[in-house]
């Protein structure tokens, strides 16, 4: 199955659609501009090996695996065919997903151990792709947006306390390093904020820039590995830690809430890149997002397996596709060679050991201050009822406690130890555990008759309008729900109604609205089909972390709004209308 259906209309405002190949000069800088943007998240990749204590020589070396890592997971993506990929131009970028557990299994056993449970979280993401039709009650609004919300508070806590940068608060210097901090703070959220285009989606990179700049003007590269370096060839090829495995039951729990944070965010990605890529698009196509997401945690998998940390898909990437209306899935492929050619240098993938930890943190806040405010997005894009405000405050508080009261945390058992490490985990598992108890209690049901009366379609459309505003659900849900229910009873009465009363039957289960028309005659095959235009994407793609939210959020909005059954039953028919909540 093709990433593009047939039926998909091709976009009017794209360069190069995701079927098309540019001329062959402007398919190499196109491929060479990705493969430098997928390269900037070299620097997370960095921070691990850092916490692992890995000797220069031998970090130069895993930042070229891990570019042949971005290149398998970018070509992995872009593949049109086959049960693996989505088809689309979205290159994967070493993820803050996986950031703040891979650090702590870089302290614990070191890189070995980091590519181990790595290859456990690409295994969670594509399991989640395969029971993803059976997971909607994990993908609400609400799980979904605080997942989003703190991973962008555990990523907040380390780049905050990278770019202070208070190791060094007592040296005459100190200052300096502030300066550098605030350099590159500033460019990044000036830029995001007044830049236009192009520009703006490259924010970080120019930010990157500017610090790394200042640093070396100021003598903050570290000479030790500036001397490194130095000293690494041009040309040599990596040496991948083939199976250099190990595993810690401890941090399971860590690393499956990242892989299931990865996953919803490779949903909102290739959600964003089916909407940018189809005029006519009115809802997700599942199949599609399945591949996707799978190429996803192959790459992990594999990316375990040689040697390298966690990747998720980039949403910047496919912001700049937006941007620039350069779509095609041969740019994919291009810069997955231009990214074995950057493996291949151990110069040039090197490059980013030397970013001073104060730069690094100072991206990391940017990135976070992004995941904060669009988890908050999402988890209130739809009304919060009093079950969800305990889901939401509870599960954040406990994700937050670890950081504020670790002496508690360090005396509970080694068992629970292995919950509390990542605030990821704990707030996602009790998150996840309150929404299942609340869940009880929570169905909800209402039924009325419906006569053959020249008004009976506007009764019953008034019905579901007051019982639907009363159970608190969204209002682009009741006026879809309502207005098909309408169009079933009017086709019914014309031509299908046998007795003079029918029965209508609402049931709301926290998770999909149902409603039942049930009557005495012949079958009906009319179903209407779902009235839900597609949400504009004007102004959702102008920062980096945008297409993964926005096409979250849609694909939240979008999910099963006109899933159908009609059965019959001794001459009674039953059309029954399902719609996710």
């Amino acid at each position: 199955m093709t990433a593009v259906p047939d039926q998909a209309q091709r976009p009017p405002n794209l360069l190069y659609a995701v079927n098309e190949w540019p001329p062959p000069l402007r398919l190499a800088l196109l491929g060479l501009q990705y493969a430098v943007m997928a390269a900037i998240y070299l620097v997370l990749v960095a921070i691990i090996l850092r916490d692992a204590k890995m000797p220069p020589s031998a970090s130069i070396d895993a930042m070229g695996i891990a570019c042949v890592g971005l290149a398998i997971g970018t070509a992995l993506q872009a593949l049109p065919h086959g049960p693996i990929g989505s088809g689309f131009l979205a290159p994967p970028a070493f993820s803050a997903v996986y950031l703040a557990p891979s650090v702590l299994a870089a302290q614990i056993g070191g890189m070995p151990l980091v590519f181990g449970m790595t290859v456990f979280a690409g295994v969670v993401e594509v399991l989640f792709a395969l029971a993803l039709n059976r997971l909607r009650v994990v993908v609400t609004p609400v799980l979904s947006g605080l997942t989003v919300f703190v991973v962008g508070l555990q990523l907040g806590v380390v780049g905050i306390g990278a770019a202070l940068d208070v190791r060094y608060v007592k040296m005459p210097g100190f200052h300096l390093h502030l300066l550098v901090t605030l350099l590159t703070l500033f460019v990044c959220i000036g830029l995001s904020i007044w830049g236009r285009g192009t520009v703006k989606l490259l924010c970080s990179l120019l930010g990157l820039i500017a610090g790394m700049t200042a640093a070396s003007a100021i003598g903050l590269l570290n000479p030790v590995r500036l001397a490194a370096l130095g000293e690494s060839p041009w040309i040599s090829l990596p040496h991948p830690s083939f199976f250099h495995l190990s595993f810690d039951t401890g941090l399971m729990p860590a690393f499956l809430a990242s892989g299931v944070a990865a996953s919803l965010r490779a949903v909102g990605v290739i959600t964003t890149c089916q909407r940018i890529n189809n005029a006519a698009w009115r809802r997700p196509n599942m199949t599609n997002i399945r591949k996707g997401m799978l190429a996803d945690g192959l790459s992990n998998v594999i990316g375990g397996l040689v040697g390298i940390p966690g990747m998720s898909i980039g949403p910047s990437m496919v912001g700049v596709s937006a941007a620039t209306g350069a779509t095609s899935r041969y740019i994919g492929f291009t810069a997955s060679l231009v990214l074995l050619i950057f493996a291949s240098s151990p110069r040039l993938s090197g490059l980013f050991l030397v970013v001073p930890e104060n730069v690094a943190g100072s991206l990391l806040v940017f990135t976070a201050s992004f995941m904060i405010s669009s988890g908050m997005e999402i988890m209130l894009s739809r009304s919060v009822d009093t079950r969800a405000v305990y889901v939401i405050g509870v599960s954040t508080l406990l994700a937050l406690s670890e950081k504020v009261f670790p002496d508690y945390f360090r005396a509970l058992p080694p068992a629970v130890q292995s919950l509390t490490a990542s605030p990821l985990a704990l707030g996602l598992t009790f998150a996840i555990a309150l929404t299942l108890i609340f869940r009880l209690g929570t169905r909800q049901t209402a039924q009325t008759a419906w006569s053959e009366s020249a008004d009976a379609a506007g009764t019953a459309v008034a019905f579901i309008q007051s019982k639907t505003k009363a159970w608190n659900l969204a209002a682009t849900l009741i006026e879809t729900s309502a207005a098909h229910t309408g169009e079933v009873i009017r086709y019914i009465l014309t031509k299908h109604l046998s007795w003079p009363e029918g029965r209508l039957r609402l049931t709301n289960n926290g998770v999909e609205l149902g409603i039942e028309i049930s009557y005495q005659g012949s079958r009906t095959n009319h179903v209407p089909a779902s009235r839900e235009a597609p949400i504009p994407i004007a102004n959702e793609l102008e920062n980096e972390e945008g297409p993964a939210y926005a096409g979250l959020q849609n694909f939240l909005r979008s999910l099963a709004v006109d899933r159908h059954q009609i059965k019959t039953r001794n001459g009674k028919v039953s059309v029954r209308l399902f719609y996710a909540i």
